[in-house]
Parts: structure tokens; sequence; C-alpha cells
């Protein structure tokens, strides 16, 4: 049965689908892959933070993937017609068209939430706000070199992180060691660099044991970041960050992680939807009432048909989602039921700037956490595995336990 399978989105979870059922129907000409995405090329969003420090590539042109095994069409979905078996796009001189499709895969993502402009900072979006926040920073750094009262020097060398998530940590872990790398090369004292993460919880990756939380402020307090629990951020103006209550913390920029909400494009598309914007799907990723039509990814309501956990919006659900997906797609067309959703492993990786990071995993009846360039290690290769860039094979369950059974026993507790 000859199969036109087109997945929408190039972000971590249509990259992985692609490349999953390229592995499924390996050498099968009945099955044509199409790749459509508004953009040539696949971003690295989870290293947006990384471009406020210096110009890091995160752009991979989907030639680099597929070349000629998969059809790649730059386009911007505009309507699924789900009776017609078609969906309309628009290319990026303005043409519209019709494409067919035996089995639609949306992998729509997500978009970072900003704060309004009345809030003033920036907020980390796109490689464009990274690079502003760049710029901001070194500016700063500029004028501190030139300030006459220390009270400005050290207002200008702080900056303020808002959003207490990984995105959050990250960026901070990033700025703390820039700045202060940064600042010695200006001449200036690195020990004068600021960086404070405001956090509306009360305590940072509320996912995890408490032990697991002091653990990773103590890493954030090591590098020179303080965190600043159950407060909130409501405006940046004239050199000081407001907090609700009236707190003002004197500071040289703000920088907005405000987390993630599903593709606005998800309600117009007349599918079914939850209150929060996701398309509704079953354990086999089946948008609902929807022949031959899947989701998954930060787009997708997710829930594990045994625990009713909901999955996250992070690369590290979608990568398996992929997966899963490519064999229940095979097993529908042999006239067979494929594998359910199951939930993936309790694990966050983060880094702590170029130096260090934290791995933490919950598996085998063991709680482990990892740090130092051991977690940095794990995190990079988290990193490259998401979007295909790394040889390494296996999940971040089976790095983990290869770093233990390594012997990095100081690292494991």
């Amino acid at each position: 049965m000859e199969q036109r399978i087109v997945v929408v989105g190039g972000g971590y979870a249509g990259l992985n689908a692609v490349n999953a059922l390229q592995k499924q129907f390996a050498s099968d000409p009945r099955i044509q892959l199409v790749l459509i995405d508004k953009e040539s090329f696949h971003l690295r969003k989870v290293l947006l933070f990384q471009r406020a420090v210096q110009e890091t590539p995160i752009k991979v042109p989907y030639s680099d993937y597929f070349g000629d095994t998969v059809e790649v069409i730059q386009a911007e979905l505009i309507a699924v017609e789900p009776e017609a078996k078609q969906i309309r796009i628009c290319r990026p001189d303005g043409a519209y068209e019709d494409q067919p499709y035996d089995r639609l895969i949306l992998c729509l993502g997500s978009k970072v939430v900003s704060a309004s402009p009345e809030q003033g900072g920036i907020s980390l979006t796109d490689m464009e706000s990274g690079d502003r926040i760049r710029r901001q920073l070194e500016q700063n750094l500029s004028d501190a070199r030139r300030a006459v009262h220390e009270a400005e020097r050290r207002r200008l060398l702080s900056v303020a992180i808002v959003g207490g998530g990984i995105t959050g940590i990250e960026t901070a872990g990033e700025l703390a060691s820039g700045l202060r790398r940064k600042a010695a090369a200006a001449g200036l004292d690195p020990a004068e660099v600021a960086v404070t993460l405001i956090n509306s919880q009360q305590r940072l990756l509320e996912a995890a044991p408490p032990h697991v939380s002091r653990r990773l402020e103590q890493e954030l307090s090591a590098i020179g970041v303080r965190v600043k629990h159950g407060s909130r951020a409501e405006q940046f103006r004239d050199g000081e960050l407001a907090l609700r209550g009236g707190e003002l913390v004197p500071v040289g920029a703000c920088v907005w992680t405000l987390g993630l909400r599903p593709n606005p494009l998800v309600q117009r598309l007349g599918l079914p939807i939850t209150s929060d914007g996701k398309l509704q799907v079953d354990a086999q990723y089946h948008v609902h009432g929807s022949d031959g039509i899947y989701a998954i990814g930060d787009c997708a309501h997710i829930m594990d048909p045994v625990s009713g956990a909901a999955d996250g919006m992070t690369c590290k659900e979608a990568i398996p989602q992929a997966g899963r997906l490519a064999k229940i797609i095979k097993a529908e067309l042999a006239s067979m039921n494929g594998p359910q959703h199951a939930s993936y492993t309790n694990v966050f990786c983060i880094s702590l700037g170029p130096d260090r990071g934290l791995v933490w995993l919950q598996k085998w009846g063991m709680n482990l956490v990892l740090t130092g360039k051991v977690g940095l290690h794990i995190r990079k290769l988290t990193w490259d595995m998401a979007s295909l860039l790394s040889g390494k094979q296996g999940n971040v369950s089976e790095l983990v336990y290869r770093q233990k059974k390594a012997g990095e026993g100081r690292n494991v507790h």
C-alpha cells in the first residue's frame, strides 16, 4: 500500500518523527515521507540561552539531515481538511497550495511566552532576542567601566532572570559565567557580577524531591546565582526591577524566561483541543475524530493510559513519542495494533554554565543526582540526541546508568 506521510513541523518532535519513520520504513518505495516547516532549518531552541553570551550557531539545515530521502517543503500550515485528506499551505512567496496526505502528523510545537512591552526588559524567545540580550549586556559592561560611583557600577553588572523553570536556570548559569569572564577581560572585578533568578515558586524543580532542589540551588550559588523564591516580577524600568509587594531590585538588565504555551495555530485548525489549547489525542496519538491524523510534542495533550499523568513540554518526552508513533503507523499499515503511550522516566538534565551541570533521575528504585562535568556531559548529549546530532544510542536513563557504572560515585547521591 502506497502511503504519503506528511509531518508538519520540524522541531524536536517533527525531526525525530521523520527520523523514526525512516528507520521503520527503510528502503520501502511505497512510503513517501514529506516534512513541511515554515523555515528551511531545524532550530535548536533549547540552546537559545547561549545566544545571550555568544553567537552560538543553533540552526541546522534540513538538507544536512535527509538529503534526497525526504521531501522537504518550506511553507506554513494554513488549514487541515480531514475529509479531503489534504492540508493547505502557504509558501514563502505567498503562494497557496493544497498538499494531499494519507497520514498526517502534526508536530506544531509551542511558542515561548513573552512579557508585555510595558513590563520592559527582554523576553528570551528567539535568536534575535538572544542577540539583543548579548548586546545589552556588552553595553552595560562598557558603561560599567566608565561608571564613577560603585553603586552604579554594581547595578550595571547585575542581571535579573525572571522565571525559575529550566530555561531560566540555564540562562542564569550561562550569564553568570559569561559575564564574569567578560568583566575580567574588560578590567572589571568579576566578583561584582551579580545574577538573580526570580522564582515564583517556593523552590526550584518542584517535580523533584526537596533535597534535589536544595542541591540545585547550592550549585547555582557556587557559580554566583542568587535565587529569590516566592517572588513575582512586575516591571523593569529605570534600572530597577519592581517585584510584587513593592521591593525594587537594582539591575542593569532584565531577562524574562516565562515558559511555553502550545502553538496558537492549533486553535485555528478546527480540530478537537483542550482548554489550554492542545490537540486532543488518544493513547496512540490519533487526533480525536480525525482519521489518519496524529499529533505529538508540545501541541498535543498526551496522557499515560495507566497512570493518567500528562507528558510535559520537553524534547526528552517528544523523542520517545516520535519513536513510538512510527511503530504505531507501521503496525496499522499491517492491520495490527501498535503500542500505546507510556510516560517517560522521571529525569531532568540542566546545564549550569559551560563547566558544570546537574542531572536528576528516578529509576530502578534509585534517586540519582549527578553534578559537575559529568552532569554537563550528559546534558550536552541530550541536546545533541534531540537534534539528531549524536551518534550515541539509547536514552537519558541509559546515559545516566552508564555514568554511574563507570565509577562516578562521587557525583551520585
